[in-house]
């Protein structure tokens, strides 16, 4: 799970990672058939490449989402921002009890190998909270920033 995790992440902040021909379209047959199959609906489609896989980003149903697949049309992982009333009951429960000085400032849900977990951003007066969130409810603190 760090591995997908990790993937992704640098997958989302390589600035080098190149364009697909004209971002819109790949030339791989397989990921464009597993895109649309697996996306239906899909809008404003935009498409990143690196070594090893190929990323999507586009939106659905008003939700920002990126995908990453494999060369071979697998897909290996999903993000999307998501809002406070779409998190597990558990999770929410527990920030608000752990939190509740600080306010949800995004939320973003990663769903790979059949495990979701959430990235959760808090705000205080003071500071900042990154947190990850299990979709069993475990919380741990991936950040802790001072505002400046």
């Amino acid at each position: 799970m760090k591995k997908i995790i990790a993937i992704l992440t640098i997958a989302v902040l390589v600035t080098s990672a190149a364009f697909a021909r004209d971002g819109k379209t790949i030339d791989n047959k397989k990921v464009m058939e597993s895109f649309n199959k697996e996306f239906a609906g899909a809008a404003d489609v935009s498409w990143y490449s690196t070594s090893e896989n190929y990323v999507a980003k586009f939106t659905m149903k008003a939700s920002k989402v990126t995908a990453h697949f494999d060369r071979e049309g697998n897909l290996l992982a999903t993000s999307r921002y998501i809002s406070d009333s779409e998190l597990p009951l558990n999770v929410i429960t527990k920030l608000m009890k752990k939190y509740p000085d600080q306010k949800i400032h995004n939320i973003v849900e990663y769903d790979a190998e059949g495990n979701t977990t959430y990235v959760i951003t808090l705000e205080s007066n003071t500071h900042w909270t990154v947190l990850k969130a299990e979709s069993t409810g475990s919380l741990s603190t991936l950040k802790k920033l001072e505002k400046a």
